[in-house]
């Protein structure tokens, strides 16, 4: 049991990955404005939260970098674009975090800057190799129907990801810490 408490993150980001597809599935319709979609960035979102909550554990770059390669299996089919982009977010996240103030409103803003980033970096690795062919203003457009979104998605789901990455740190054994 002690083994499985220390890999419960990696499960929930697994969880948030198999939401994400359900969410684009069956919510795709709503998260949509006239010619403009949105995406579901729920693992990216958690992967960043988690980086902002705990900052001290190195470990979680390396699950940032596994929940990437699961991710681009899962959802492009191609190795790239989350397997560069988690562990990247994760480990700024874990240095912007030692700066911030703990509070909601200054980690909302690194995670909506986050996204936006994610958007735009996906936007042109995915343009390169010609697999979408989307203009710069759909894309921008599109971006602050993301942002949107992703304000919800960080409101509902961060006390969730604070304590996951307090109660449970990746690879960390919280036995020797407890009484």
């Amino acid at each position: 049991m002690r083994v499985f408490r220390q890999w419960i993150l990696a499960i929930a980001l697994f969880v948030a990955l198999v939401l994400d597809g359900s969410i684009a599935f069956y919510l795709h319709q709503f998260m949509t404005w006239g010619d403009y979609g949105a995406s579901s960035w729920l693992m990216p979102i958690g992967v960043m939260l988690i980086g902002l909550f705990d900052d001290v554990n190195p470990k979680e770059i390396w699950l940032a970098l596994g929940a990437g390669i699961v991710a681009d299996v899962y959802s492009l089919g191609i190795i790239g674009v989350y397997t560069v982009f988690l562990p990247l977010a994760c480990w700024s996240c874990q240095k912007v975090a030692r700066f911030l103030p703990e509070m909601f409103w200054s980690r909302l803003i690194v995670v909506l800057i986050g996204v936006s980033a994610l958007d735009v970096y996906s936007w042109l690795v995915l343009s390169m190799v010609g697999l979408i062919s989307v203009s710069i203003h759909t894309m921008l457009m599109s971006l602050l129907l993301n942002l949107a979104w992703s304000i919800v998605f960080t409101a509902l789901t961060y006390v969730i990801w604070g304590n996951l990455a307090q109660d449970y740190p990746f690879l960390v054994d919280m036995q020797a810490y407890r009484q």
